[in-house]
């Protein structure tokens, strides 16, 4: 499926009512939140986690069009219904300069065994989507992912974090010292996925960290 076949997917009427966030540039929304952990100070957990912003695109809500569409980028070989909207988000995202300060885009990484499974890592078509559009570069070399986690999905709250302890890896950390960094989900639930990668991405010395979610589950 190229681009314009996943734009096709999507006629006007749906478009305008894809569940959007409204988030780029409000700080201390339900994404940020999500990721802090839902702490009472934010504010203070962010800069312990180095994390400058958050946000997501669009709301995931079940019986909307929108659980088709992640359906189908993820499991049905579509990948580039992520590139689509993540090149539409980030059209959206400038306006409210998002991206500013931006110096590399990391999409979240799938273990290898399930990135052979899957024939290609969503994130990633989500990552170049917005690449194109703000011609930040993509980097999947500096970030691993080394324990295959059952499905967080198939988690209660607490064993989300469990799950994914020590789920990540870093390479070569020196290069992406002191680097604003841009990590890209498809979809947020409890946000315990992403602060395990910030966790093992704090081996980039000085570097700081904003996260961009395709949705944000409800």
């Amino acid at each position: 499926m190229g681009e314009q076949a996943a734009e096709s997917m999507l006629c006007s009427a749906c478009k305008a009512s894809l569940p959007r966030t409204e988030q780029a540039s409000i700080r201390q929304n339900e994404t940020e939140m999500e990721l802090a952990g839902k702490t009472s100070d934010i504010v203070a957990t962010m800069k312990t986690m180095h994390l400058e912003r958050g946000a997501a695109y669009l709301f995931y809500e079940k019986e909307h069009p929108i659980q088709q569409l992640v359906h189908q980028m993820k499991y049905a070989d579509q990948p580039m219904i992520g590139y689509y909207l993540g090149k539409e988000a980030a059209a959206e995202f400038q306006y409210a300069d998002f991206f500013e300060g931006i110096d590399v885009i990391v999409p979240m990484p799938l273990h290898p065994n399930r990135l052979r499974s899957r024939g290609y890592n969503q994130s990633e078509y989500i990552a170049r989507g917005i690449s194109d559009l703000t011609g930040i570069e993509v980097d999947t070399t500096h970030v691993e992912r080394v324990k295959n986690t059952p499905k967080q999905a198939l988690q209660t709250g607490d064993e989300r974090q469990t799950n994914v302890a020590d789920a990540f890896a870093v390479n070569h950390p020196e290069q992406l010292y002191r680097k604003h960094i841009l990590v890209v989900d498809d979809l947020v639930t409890t946000g315990a996925t992403m602060r395990a990668c910030l966790k093992a991405m704090k081996r980039f010395r000085g570097a700081k960290f904003s996260v961009f979610a395709l949705c944000k589950a409800r």
